[in-house]
C-alpha cells in the first residue's frame, strides 16, 4: 500500500531511543520477540489472570455478537457489573496492547457513552512506558498500567477528575454499570488482545479489603450475557421504509447526530434542523461517524472516492508511535436494521492512488467488477448479506438491495481541521471536510470495467 504517514522522530532522537530499547530488551529481537510481552522480575501482576469480568469478543466472526455496527478492524469486550456496597470500586490492571489504539468507555442506561479513558491519557506504572504517546517506543516490553473505575458522573462539577480514573455513570448502589474495552488493529502476528490478555479485575471494598479474579466477579454479580441494543420498533421501521427510500440517486454522506435525526432526515426528507449530537448504540467517544444509505436499485456498483488523513502506521509492528492527523480511519458496509457489519477497510488496507485519493467499490459479490482489486488501485467492500437485515425480526423481510455505509474518524490532531469531529450543523459536511468527505456515484458493472485497470484516472473526485 502507499499510505503517507507523518514522521516526527528526528534521526538523533531515533538513534537514542533505539539504543535505550536495546539496553532494556537485552537479547530480544525479531518480529516475534517484539510482539510478545515479557514479564520483568519487578513487574509482576498483583491480580491473578481471569477473564470472568469480560464478555465477548464482539466481532463479526463470533455468532450473536455482530451488532451495534462494529468495525472489523477492532475487537470489543463488554463488562456489566454491580458494585456490592457504598464506597466500593474496581481497578483494572494490564499491559498496554501491541496495537494501534485501546480505550475504556462507560455508558448510560440508554447506551449513550458517558466517558472515555483513552490509551494516551493513561499514566503507566512506575518503570513502564505508555507506547501510545507520540514518539514512544512501541516495542518496549515494560508497559504495565492500572486504572480505577468508580461510580458517578464524570460531568459532575462536584466530582473532580483523577488520573487513570473512569466514572461508570451509576448514581446509586444496585445500579448496573456497563463498560467496553476496545482494541483496534492488533499488530500482525499477535492475537486479538494484542498479545497481552484482558485486563485483570480487583474489587476494592469499603473496609479496604480486596477481592480478585472469580471472587471479585461473583461479588460484582457480573453479567455473562452479551449486551442488548434496543431496536427501532419493527412497525415504525416498516412504515418508514415503505413510504420513503433513504438511499439517494447521488449518495449523501452525513455526519451522525443520532437515530431520531436519521429517521427525520433520511426517511422523511426533513434535514433542516440543528440536532444535538447524541450517538447511542454503545458508540466510542473517540470516534465520530459519517453514514450513507445505498441501494442496488440505483446501479450495480457504487464507486467512492475521497482522501484519508495521515495516520500512524502500526500494523507491521513499527518500532515507534508517530501520531498523524488522525489515529484511525475506516469505511464499513453494514445492515442498517440488524446493525451487523459485513466488512470494513481501514486506512492501512487502502491503496492511495497517484492523485492522492482512494477508490473503493462496493457491490454484491456477483457484481464485483474484474478491475475492482488492489492491482488496479481499487479497494473492494462486499454488499451486506441481508441488505438492511430486517429479517432479524420474525416475519419481516429484508430489503436485499439496501446497505448502510459508515466512515469513522478517530482522535484527530488538534491542528487537523477537516474532520467529522468539527462538523456541527446538519449539512455542513462539505464545507468542513473538503476532500476528506467521500463522494460516490452509481455505475453499471460493465461501465466500471470499461475504465480498465487504474479506473481512477477517469473518475476525478471533483466530477463525482
Amino acid at each position: 500500500m502507499t499510505m503517507k504517514t507523518k514522521t516526527t522522530t528526528t534521526p538523533v532522537r531515533r538513534a537514542l531511543l533505539i539504543a535505550s530499547v536495546a539496553a532494556l530488551m537485552g537479547g530480544c529481537n525479531g518480529s516475534d520477540s517484539k510482539d510478545t510481552p515479557t514479564e520483568p522480575d519487578n513487574m509482576a501482576f498483583s491480580a491473578p489472570p481471569s477473564d470472568c469480568l469480560w464478555v465477548g469478543p464482539y466481532v463479526r466472526e463470533n455468532e450473536g455478537f455482530n451488532f451495534a455496527y462494529p468495525d472489523s478492524g477492532a475487537i470489543y469486550w463488554s463488562a456489566a457489573y454491580t458494585l456490592p456496597e457504598e464506597g466500593a470500586y474496581i481497578s483494572l490492571e494490564a499491559d498496554f496492547p501491541y496495537s494501534r489504539y485501546m480505550s475504556f468507555n462507560s455508558y448510560r442506561a440508554d447506551t449513550t457513552p458517558a466517558q472515555v479513558l483513552t490509551d494516551r491519557e493513561i499514566v503507566p506504572n512506575e518503570g513502564s512506558i505508555n507506547p501510545f504517546v507520540d514518539g514512544a517506543v512501541r516495542t518496549e516490553p515494560s508497559r504495565r498500567y492500572q486504572i480505577t473505575i468508580k461510580p458517578g458522573d464524570a460531568n459532575d462539577p462536584n466530582q473532580p477528575g483523577e488520573p487513570n480514573t473512569l466514572n461508570d455513570a451509576t448514581s446509586s448502589v444496585g445500579e448496573q454499570a456497563v463498560i467496553i474495552y476496545r482494541n483496534y488493529v492488533p499488530n500482525n502476528g499477535t492475537d486479538r488482545t494484542g498479545n497481552v490478555g484482558l485486563p485483570r479485575v480487583t474489587l476494592h471494598l469499603a473496609d479496604g479489603s480486596t477481592l480478585q479474579g472469580d471472587e471479585a466477579c461473583a461479588a460484582l454479580s457480573v453479567g455473562t450475557e452479551r449486551l442488548s441494543i434496543p431496536l427501532v420498533p419493527a412497525t415504525t421501521y416498516e412504515a418508514l421504509r415503505a413510504n420513503f427510500e433513504p438511499a439517494r440517486e447521488t449518495p449523501a454522506f452525513r455526519a451522525t447526530y443520532g437515530i431520531p435525526f436519521i429517521f427525520q432526515c433520511d426517511f422523511q426528507g426533513n434535514c433542516a434542523n440543528n440536532p444535538p449530537r447524541n450517538t447511542a448504540f454503545y458508540a466510542n467517544v473517540d470516534n465520530q461517524y459519517l453514514y450513507s444509505f445505498l441501494n442496488q436499485r440505483h446501479g450495480d456498483v457504487v464507486v467512492i472516492r475521497g482522501k484519508i488523513p495521515e495516520v500512524p502506521a502500526t500494523l507491521d509492528g513499527q518500532d515507534f508511535f508517530e501520531q498523524g492527523e488522525l489515529r484511525y480511519w475506516s469505511m464499513c458496509q453494514n445492515e442498517f436494521y440488524s446493525q451487523a457489519v459485513k466488512e470494513c477497510l481501514f486506512d492501512e488496507q487502502v491503496t492511495i492512488n497517484p492523485d492522492g485519493f482512494y477508490t473503493i467499490v462496493t457491490s454484491l459479490p456477483e457484481n464485483r467488477p474484474e478491475n475492482a482489486n488492489a492491482n488496479c488501485g481499487v479497494g473492494y467492500l462486499p454488499w451486506p448479506d441481508q441488505g438492511d437485515g430486517f429479517s432479524i425480526v420474525d416475519g419481516k423481510a429484508d430489503d436485499p438491495d439496501a446497505a448502510f455505509l459508515i466512515m469513522r474518524h478517530m482522535l484527530p490532531a488538534t491542528d487537523f481541521e477537516q474532520t467529522v469531529q468539527n462538523t456541527s450543523v446538519a449539512g455542513d459536511e462539505a464545507s468542513v471536510m473538503g476532500e476528506y468527505l467521500p463522494k460516490a456515484t452509481y455505475m453499471k458493472r460493465s461501465e466500471f470495467e470499461a475504465l480498465g485497470c487504474e479506473p481512477y484516472t477517469s473518475l476525478s473526485y471533483g466530477q463525482l
